[in-house]
């Protein structure tokens, strides 16, 4: 019988709740990864969307715009710097 009662295990010992300045822990520890998750796929769609080549994909901005575009100062000038779309 004393092998039997190692082996059970009180439900209330193993999910008791952790505690840190008042905040569960697990709880805390969930909410912070799931904030680099997001922030990871926020930055990496910015970082997607934010170029000329997505910029004009859009047949009216290539139709358009971009051909104005590249005869203004803001695509040639004597420094070299391009105003982007997400400019």
């Amino acid at each position: 019988m004393s092998d039997e009662r190692k082996s059970e295990v009180k439900p209330g010992r193993i999910w008791r709740r952790r505690l840190l300045f008042g905040v569960p822990v697990l709880g805390a520890g969930m909410a912070f990864a799931a904030g680099i998750v997001f922030w990871g796929g926020f930055n990496t769609a910015m970082e997607a969307t934010n170029t000329m080549s997505f910029c004009i994909s859009c047949h009216e901005m290539r139709d358009n715009v971009y051909k104005e575009y590249r005869h203004t100062i803001h695509y040639q000038n004597r420094s070299g710097v391009q105003a982007t779309c997400s400019d």
